[in-house]
């Protein structure tokens, strides 16, 4: 949700998933990346991001994952994945992306 750094109860389906194979793979690393849309100006938006990120690490955390795995960072707008220009892009951009 546009700024909002709350796991929507479909997510919390998915992560459970991540967690579980994090607590049986307690090595591996993974970053945690948060990214928004571009409203709103660039400083709130890597606020905005970092507490989107560190609330999925939170939530991987509190369900087993090993903490010092995890690397969270806020990227802001600054990686979008569709147009700013639409509602539709700009709820595609509002996002948490776990890599390995």
């Amino acid at each position: 949700e546009p700024g909002q750094a709350v796991l929507k109860p479909e997510a919390k389906v998915t992560i459970d998933k991540i967690a579980e194979i994090m607590k049986l793979c307690s090595d591996y690393p993974m970053e945690i990346g948060g990214h928004t849309d571009s409203q709103g100006n660039d400083e709130y938006n890597m606020g905005l991001s970092q507490r989107r990120a560190q609330a999925v690490a939170d939530y991987l955390v509190s369900h087993g994952a090993n903490a010092s795995n995890l690397t969270v960072k806020g990227y802001g707008e600054t990686h979008p994945v569709a147009d700013n220009g639409s509602k539709e892009g700009r709820a595609a951009n509002r996002r948490v992306e776990l890599r390995h």
